[in-house]
């Protein structure tokens, strides 16, 4: 069992493990773990940062502004199809990698894509020839045409 005790000292949180007899401060303090008023406990040493920050912010008197802005933002997705299959394919290798990378990504986005799609993609890494590059992935067995006008990437996974 992990948890908070306060330096008598420097009036500063430290997260301890409940088992141990001391623990220094980092102002060179021994605390005394047993005899101390513990603040919050954790049944695992990971979610004890969060309640350290907590009590830390409550001796400041500034824990509604600690929770505000402790609280986990959710990050909200682009909803451009092209800029987020553009920014997967960025992180691949060379020309010929990130070539193949925007084919399955945007066969993971949209299922079938167009030779429009494909072109926005390749415009926004900057590669020219995008037809060539799509008409090599065919020849290449690597993207198929299931619709006249729309293709997808060939899925190496049953």
């Amino acid at each position: 069992m992990f948890g908070v005790v306060v330096c008598p000292r420097c009036r500063r949180a430290k997260g301890v493990d409940l088992t141990q007899k001391t623990t220094a401060c980092s102002c060179g303090f021994e605390i005394r773990v047993v005899p101390a008023r513990v603040r919050a406990k954790a049944p695992t040493a990971r979610g004890l940062a969060a309640l350290v920050g907590q009590a830390n912010a409550e001796l400041a008197g500034g824990l509604d502004t600690y929770r505000r802005d402790a609280a986990p933002r959710p990050r909200r997705r682009s909803q451009d199809v092209h800029a987020r299959v553009a920014g997967k394919a960025a992180k691949a290798g060379d020309r010929a990698h990130r070539i193949h990378a925007v084919a399955v990504a945007l066969s993971e986005e949209l299922e079938v894509f167009s030779r429009d799609d494909w072109r926005r993609v390749l415009e926004r890494l900057g590669i020219p020839a995008a037809d060539d590059a799509l008409e090599g992935l065919v020849q290449r067995r690597e993207v198929y045409e299931p619709t006249p006008g729309f293709y997808r990437a060939v899925s190496l996974t049953p």
